[in-house]
């Protein structure tokens, strides 16, 4: 960002814009190259403690379109949905899915809707059972967890049942290779 404003301030076509200019170009590919880094890094882990990855089917282009709308119909909040645009691309999870893809011998897509909704102990799903962002409360059971962790088991149990296994499961198969959930995992 510095300079980004030494940009703006520089006469166009001058020597130290250029110079400038490079460094940010610099600065942008240091940032590209740990991105990836960390992608490939954080999806070889992965791979290497289980052979099937089970994840929500998002979709990554859709959730960070643009919400200027039109003149007709003007876009609300633009400044925070652009925040989190800029947040979902520099988190980069196209590009980890994409290395997944190919590093784990199967991946399976589950549906993502109301899994942070249903309870992952007895299958009830309500808009009551998650009052705020992190606590999940089951209204039908009374089973209380941490939102993300409730939604990570309902994840895993679809995929399971999506890749034939089924049945029941455990996070503790005894296994040299386990099949894991992310359990809030961030890049």
């Amino acid at each position: 960002r510095r300079y980004q404003r030494k940009l703006a301030r520089q006469q166009k076509g001058s020597n130290r814009r250029r110079v400038t200019k490079r460094k940010i170009a610099k600065w942008k590919r240091k940032q590209k190259n740990a991105r990836k880094n960390a992608a490939h890094h954080h999806s070889k882990t992965l791979a290497s403690k289980a052979e099937t990855l089970v994840r929500e089917d998002l979709n990554i282009k859709g959730m960070t379109k643009s919400a200027k709308g039109t003149v007709e119909n003007p876009g609300k909040i633009v400044k925070a949905k652009a925040g989190l645009n800029r947040v979902i691309q520099n988190a980069g999870w196209g590009r980890f899915n994409q290395y997944c893809d190919y590093k784990f011998r199967n991946v399976v897509e589950v549906d993502a809707r109301y899994t942070s909704q249903r309870c992952s102990v007895c299958g009830h799903t309500s808009k009551d059972n998650r009052k705020t962002q992190s606590k999940f409360k089951c209204v039908a059971c009374g089973h209380a967890d941490h939102a993300d962790l409730n939604a990570s088991a309902n994840i895993l149990a679809s995929g399971i049942g999506a890749s034939g296994r089924g049945g029941a499961f455990s996070l503790e198969t005894p296994m040299s290779r386990q099949i894991e959930g992310i359990f809030n995992y961030a890049l």
